[in-house]
């Protein structure tokens, strides 16, 4: 399963971080896939020319810019490949080939002529330009430039420079000693011709071009004896690949074609030797070239044959290519066809990573031609993700959020785009929404848990405890989804004291002061930090500080407290596997020093816990019947506030409620849900806080009211109690999902895409569920090409989700990646089942 152990646990910011390893492996390893895109081909190839010591046969006449592998890394998020050269990835990664090299690299001030340019053609084509300044430190005069291998380390210098400063001084004076007097090598052929290249591209002089472009087919036809008729095929086809360059740059486009028509006609009666299949490789990009441009050149001249065909033979011989994809989604949008556009914009985003923000957005706008209103605004975000600095991502991002009425978000967005230099993580949009869960910073979230543990460590910082607290259990993966969507790993810690001191707030640094203070602090003391800890989703941390002490072994009311809360947490954390029972808890009850009130919240946790647990109605009914009495005392108490009392007693209404459910007794379960949803809506509340906990109690109120009536067949009822449920909190992911299952109750499974998009959007509680859930609703809409999205973003957060790789195989040809969701499938069934036969031996 390499693809899943050379990214486990990393999510891609756009694109599963396995399909960008393996579209783009050379780059990464030195390796080939089968689903290697052509041009990163180049790589193996410089590496067996160094091998066969020949490094001046015919390479990749493509390079990429230096800012290629920088977007690779921070778009599949591999960062252990973030390299400047082939010694810095560790051995256990790189290829037998790539290990070869780096001790080349290592070895370069004893290496031959022939091979420090092998080396450094190898370093051009793996994008590592600022190693070959390494191989290659000062410019060669003409005199050495005259030999054709050292002129080709000079060439790999002056591509390095272009690739990392463009035309600058440097760069100019790197191809001045092989263009000004060039000897006739078939080195300073590619040199001189990529020159005018360069100067028809970039430069604002166009008097030069025609000239270094004649000196270089002068200079061709004067070693055309010494070339076999493939490689003069191959070097006459890269001229004329120069020559279209500047025929566009004259707007010449008629003149343009005709010699590109020339130039293929030519090139498909061209055959690479049998037994080199790097010549076959470099033919194979010669024709791909030809091509890139014929298109080009064809949507110029409005000649819609003409892209067809361009179009069809690119995708054939390249189908990995998010050039050609974009093209094909270009054609098609040009055309008014916005759904296959959308296919296609789709298709290029998740190849990227040059041009993946572009697509997205482009997509984003298809999506809404199409009247898919929400899954523009999913694209819009993900573009924003791929490109936060981009102002084009940003506007279009705001522009999104304000057609929606969503100025909280319109925000973040803003904050989000700002450059911190010095504080990098601050500017990435989940850092904004969730700041608090990393690093007790401001969470901008709208959403009502975002400041969670900053409500802990505020109560803690005052040394308070507060009567009523919010009821919201965060799931423990969750600290662990959220620094895994955000890429933000310097935060996955397992203790507060791990994370770097560049990433620490005020209040980090107070609550690790705190954890190194633990062992002699008093209980309440730790109970309040532990809570901190635990809302942070340091369980784990929770779980070894405090041990378990059993109920009889207890004596003050803090002990009791603490030793039932611990009890929660442990609960809480084993739920999804072998149930810890809080049985201490259901003991601490019956101790005689614990107060009414810790009484009646453990009797209450009893009730909840026997009716999910062990479905018995027995002991549900039992604790109920204890949670009643405590409420009559509590109630009559005066010490407790209205606000106090009325939010106990709503709470314990719908939390006792699981008896009559269990019974089906629909008579006394309504009484109860309708007793807790009055107290919720009639609560005093006073202040932030009070004001909080109100809505919280309520939606959850509507939320359990509504899984009743849905229960009872009372849809309509269902319905209703959802909506309201979402105007109290609607950044609320759990809500939308059950605003989904009402519309999906509804047969309208197209709006129920809509909301588990918006599931996933609010994430990470429920990013993956909600991305896998909208693709079945779009596959049972009709919808096959928003269906494979959808399941290769939750493939994204979770590639082991079965359910989810035979929902995108089942698509079969209504997905564009057919074949690789078969293979996918096939085997993430075979690991499956070879895991399943360890266990059983």
């Amino acid at each position: 399963m390499e693809r899943w152990e050379r990214s486990h646990g990393i999510v891609g910011v756009n694109a599963p971080s396995w399909l960008t390893f393996e579209v783009h492996r050379p780059y990464f390893d030195g390796a080939q896939a089968p689903t290697t895109v052509l041009q990163a081909r180049a790589v193996p190839v410089a590496a067996h020319r160094f091998e066969q010591r020949r490094p001046d046969a015919l390479r990749f006449g493509m390079t990429m810019p230096a800012s290629y592998r920088q977007l690779l890394v921070e778009e599949s998020r591999l960062t252990a490949y973030r390299v400047a050269d082939p010694t810095e990835l560790p051995d256990e990664l790189a290829s037998p080939s790539w290990r070869r090299l780096a001790q080349a690299y290592r070895e370069r001030a004893d290496l031959d002529p022939v091979d420090r340019t092998g080396l450094a053609h190898w370093l051009v084509a793996a994008c590592l330009h600022r190693a070959v300044l390494e191989v290659a430190p000062t410019d060669l005069d003409e005199a050495h430039c005259r030999d054709r291998v050292r002129a080709g380390l000079q060439v790999a210098r002056a591509v390095a420079l272009f690739a990392a400063e463009g035309l600058s001084e440097r760069t100019v004076a790197a191809y001045r000693p092989l263009v000004e007097q060039p000897a006739p090598t078939v080195t300073h052929v590619l040199a001189v011709a990529g020159w005018g290249y360069l100067l028809a591209r970039h430069a604002g002089d166009d008097a030069a071009i025609g000239l270094h472009l004649g000196r270089a087919r002068e200079l061709l036809a004067a070693v055309a004896d010494e070339l076999s008729p493939f490689e003069h095929g191959v070097l006459t086809a890269r001229l004329a690949l120069r020559e279209v360059m500047y025929a566009e740059r004259q707007r010449d486009f008629a003149g343009a074609a005709a010699l590109l028509r020339a130039t293929a006609a030519q090139v498909a009666d061209l055959a690479a030797p049998p037994d080199d299949p790097d010549d076959a490789a470099v033919l194979l990009e010669t024709r791909r070239r030809l091509v890139d441009r014929r298109l080009e050149i064809a949507v110029r001249l409005e000649d819609e044959a003409g892209e067809r065909e361009a179009l069809a033979e690119g995708v054939a011989l390249d189908p990995w290519c998010v050039k050609i994809r974009m093209q094909a989604a270009q054609v098609h949008e040009r055309r008014g066809e916005h759904e296959q556009a959308l296919a296609g914009y789709l298709h290029a985003a998740r190849l990227g990573p040059f041009g993946t923000a572009f697509a997205l957005l482009r997509g984003a706008h298809c999506a809404r031609a199409t009247g898919q209103r929400e899954f523009a605004r999913v694209l819009t975000e993900r573009a924003f993700r791929a490109a936060p600095r981009s102002g084009l991502t940003r506007d279009s991002l705001l522009t999104a959020c304000q057609e929606d009425g969503d100025e909280p978000l319109a925000a973040v967005v803003r904050r989000a785009a700002r450059r911190d230099p010095q504080r990098p993580h601050a500017t990435n949009w989940h850092y904004q929404m969730y700041a608090s869960y990393f690093n007790l910073g401001a969470s901008r979230s709208p959403g009502l848990y975002a400041q969670l543990p900053t409500l802990a460590y505020e109560f803690a910082e005052a040394g308070a405890r507060p009567e009523v607290n919010w009821q919201r259990l965060m799931p423990p993966a969750f600290r662990r989804n959220l620094i895994r969507e955000s890429g933000l790993a310097e935060f996955a810690v397992s203790h507060p004291a791990e994370l770097p001191a560049a990433l620490r707030t005020p209040a980090w640094e107070q609550l690790c002061a705190w954890v190194a203070d633990f062992a002699g602090a008093d209980v309440e003391h730790q109970h309040r930090v532990a809570v901190v800890l635990y809302r942070l989703g340091f369980t784990r941390l929770v779980l070894e500080l405090l041990p378990r002490v059993p109920a009889d072994r207890l004596t003050g009311a803090a002990e009791l407290r603490l030793q039932h809360w611990l009890d929660t947490v442990r609960y809480v954390d084993s739920v999804g596997r072998v149930v810890a029972a809080p049985t201490n808890s259901f003991a601490i009850a019956e101790h005689p020093a614990c107060p009414v009130r810790l009484r009646f919240t453990i009797a209450v946790f009893a009730v909840v816990f026997h009716a999910r647990e062990t479905r018995s109605l027995e002991e549900a009914d039992g604790w109920r019947k204890v949670a009643e009495e405590c409420l009559a005392e509590l109630l009559a108490d005066p010490r407790y506030t209205p606000f106090e009392k009325m939010m106990m007693e709503s709470r314990h209404f719908r939390s006792v409620s699981y008896v009559p459910f269990l019974r089906r007794d629909r008579a006394l379960l309504a009484a109860d849900m309708t007793r807790a949803e009055e107290l919720a809506r009639a609560v005093p509340a006073e202040g932030a806080y009070q004001d909080f906990l109100k809505r919280e109690n309520l939606r959850a109120c509507l939320e359990s009211r509504s899984k009743e009536a849905y229960a009872f067949g009372e849809d309509e009822a269902g319905h209703r109690l959802v909506t309201e449920a979402l105007a109290i909190d609607p950044y609320e992911p759990k809500t939308h999902i059950e605003v989904a299952e009402s519309l999906l109750k509804r047969d309208r499974p197209g709006e129920a895409a809509a909301s588990y998009l918006r599931t996933a959007r609010l994430g990470p509680v429920s990013t993956a569920l909600g991305y896998a859930a909208a693709a079945d609703c779009f596959a049972r809409a009709g919808q096959p090409v928003l269906a494979e999205d959808c399941y290769l973003q939750a493939l994204r957060l979770d590639p082991h989700a079965i359910s989810v790789a035979r929902g995108w195989a089942a698509l079969g040809a209504g997905g564009a990646m057919g074949e690789l969701a078969e293979g996918y499938l096939a085997d993430l069934e075979a690991w499956g089942a070879a895991r399943r036969a360890a266990r059983a031996h």
